[in-house]
C-alpha cells in the first residue's frame, strides 16, 4: 500500500469474532508499519462517544475548510447484515443515525455495520432533479479515503468492512435479482487502489468477476498504485477507471494523490496488462490557463493510452464563499472570479450541482470535446451528471444525446460500447439495442 500514518486503530468486536477478518487487519497493519497490539477493540456502545471524542461529527465539512492534518483515523469493520426490521430498530435507536444526514449519516450506518455493501442510483429521480444519469447499483466496502482533496468530505476517518468472502456472496445476489445490469462501480466513497494489496478487496474482485460470463466490475480510483494487479488473471472483466485532473489541479488541489502524469502512467501500465482502460474529467475546475493545461494533459493522455471511453463533469459547490474557503484564489484568473460574483449576484446560481453559468461550462466542455477529437477523433465522449439543456447544446457536437450516450460507468457500459447501442427505458434504466 502506500505509505500512511494514521494517529488512532480501531476494530469492532463482531469483526474482531471473524478469524478472517482478523487476518486481513494484521495484514493491514503490517502494510502500515504498526503493530496489531495498536488496535484498541470497540463495541456498539463505545462508537458514540469515540465518534464525539474524536471529533468525526460532521463529514459533511469539505477538507479545504478544515484545520485536520495528516491521515484519517482507521476502523477496521464488517458487515453485519441486520434485516430490515433490524435496520429500522437501529435507526431509530442510535442518535448517530437517526439524527444525521448526506455523507455523514452514511458513515455512521457503515460504522454500525448497518449499511448495505451498495446503495442504488434512482436515474429519473435525478433527472427529475435536473441531473441526467441512469439507474444503476454501485458497489462498497470503504468509507472515508486518505487522499487530501480540498473539495472532498471524506479524510477525517476511514471504515473498511473486512469481511471480504461474505461481501461477494451479498454480490452475486444482487445481480442475479437484477440482470439488467452488466457493469458495477466500486468504490465512490473511498480510493479503492491506495491500501491494496493488503486489503485484499480490488484483487478478491478482478478475481470474482472473472469467472462471471457476462458481467464486469470498474475500479474507480485517482491512485497509480496498481503493480499489483498487473499479473492478475482478469479475463477481460476488470475496467479501470480514473479520475484525470489537470497537472495544477492534481498537485494543488488534489494533494496526496497521484499526479496527472502518473494517474496516465498507471493506465498505460494496466492497458499492456490488457486492462480496458476508462477517464472521467472530474471534477473539471478551470484554474489560469485552463485551456492549455486541458490541452496538455490530453496530449499527455493519448500518447500513452487508449481509452475506451471519456466523460466529463465540472465542479460544484455552494457559494462563492465556499469556493474561497476551499481554494487558493490565487489558482483562478479574476475574471474567472468576477464571473461566479456577479453570477451569484444575480439570482442565478440556484444549481448547486451545477454552479457555473451555462455559456461558461459549454465553452469549457466544447474546448476538451474538440481537442480529444483533434486527438482521437473515434474516442467516445458522454457529459456526466449534466443537464438536459447542456445536453442540448453539446449533444449535436458529440453525436449523441441524454437518452442515448455511452459514459465511463453505466450499468451496461461493456468495454467497447458506442452511444448508437444505447436507449433509455421508461423507468430510466440504460438498455443495450441489439444488432
Amino acid at each position: 500500500m502506500k505509505p500512511f500514518e494514521p494517529k488512532r486503530f480501531y476494530m469492532t468486536d463482531w469483526a474482531h469474532a471473524d478469524p478472517a477478518c482478523v487476518r486481513r487487519m494484521q495484514r493491514m497493519m503490517d502494510g502500515f508499519g504498526r503493530d496489531p497490539s495498536e488496535v484498541l477493540i470497540i463495541g456498539e456502545g463505545d462508537i458514540e462517544p469515540l465518534v464525539r471524542q474524536n471529533d468525526w461529527v460532521d463529514l459533511d465539512i469539505r477538507q479545504g475548510q478544515l484545520p485536520f492534518t495528516g491521515d484519517p483515523d482507521v476502523v477496521f469493520n464488517a458487515f453485519r447484515w441486520p434485516s430490515v426490521e433490524e435496520r429500522a430498530e437501529m435507526r431509530e435507536r442510535l442518535p448517530l443515525v437517526r439524527d444525521t444526514s448526506r455523507y455523514t449519516n452514511s458513515f455512521m450506518q457503515m460504522l454500525y455495520g448497518m449499511m448495505a455493501p451498495w446503495h442504488y442510483e434512482d436515474g429519473p429521480a435525478k433527472r427529475d432533479r435536473g441531473v441526467c444519469c441512469w439507474s444503476l447499483y454501485d458497489l462498497h466496502s470503504a468509507y472515508g479515503c486518505f487522499h487530501k482533496c480540498q473539495y472532498c468530505r471524506r479524510g477525517r476517518v476511514t471504515t473498511l468492512m473486512l469481511n471480504i468472502e461474505e461481501f461477494l456472496g451479498a454480490i452475486d445476489g444482487l445481480m442475479a435479482e437484477n440482470p439488467w445490469q452488466k457493469v458495477f462501480r466500486y468504490d465512490v466513497e473511498t480510493d479503492c487502489l491506495i491500501l491494496e494489496p493488503e486489503y485484499g478487496m480490488c484483487r478478491a474482485l478482478v478475481e470474482h468477476y472473472a469467472e462471471i460470463d457476462d458481467r464486469y466490475v470498474i475500479l474507480f480510483s485517482k491512485s497509480d498504485n496498481v503493480d499489483f494487479l498487473l499479473d492478475l488473471e482478469h479475463k477481460g472483466h476488470t475496467i479501470m477507471l480514473w479520475t484525470l485532473s489537470t497537472p495544477t489541479v492534481s498537485r494543488e488541489i488534489e494533494r496526496e494523490t497521484a499526479t496527472t502524469e502518473e494517474r496516465i502512467e498507471a493506465a498505460r501500465k494496466c492497458q499492456a496488462a490488457g486492462y480496458t482502460v476508462r477517464f472521467k474529467m472530474k471534477p473539471i475546475i478551470p484554474v489560469r490557463d485552463w485551456r492549455g493545461e486541458a490541452t496538455e494533459m490530453l496530449e499527455k493522455m493519448f500518447a500513452a493510452v487508449e481509452p475506451d471511453n471519456l466523460s466529463m463533469e465540472m465542479l460544484f459547490f455552494d457559494s462563492v464563499a465556499e469556493l474561497e474557503l476551499l481554494f487558493d484564489m490565487e489558482l483562478f484568473a479574476p475574471e474567472f472570479i468576477d464571473m461566479m460574483r456577479k453570477h451569484e449576484a444575480s439570482g442565478q446560481m440556484t444549481d448547486h450541482n451545477h454552479p457555473m453559468p451555462d455559456d461558461f461550462r459549454e465553452e469549457v466542455y466544447r474546448h476538451y470535446i474538440s481537442e480529444i477529437q483533434r486527438l482521437s477523433p473515434e474516442t467516445p465522449v458522454s457529459l456526466c451528471a449534466e443537464t438536459q439543456e447542456m445536453w442540448r447544446r453539446i449533444g449535436p457536437m458529440l453525436s449523441c444525446d441524454e437518452t442515448s450516450f455511452a459514459c465511463n460507468c453505466s450499468p451496461i457500459a461493456t468495454p467497447g460500447l458506442r452511444p448508437e447501442q444505447v436507449r433509455i427505458t421508461e423507468d430510466g434504466k440504460a438498455e443495450l439495442i441489439e444488432a
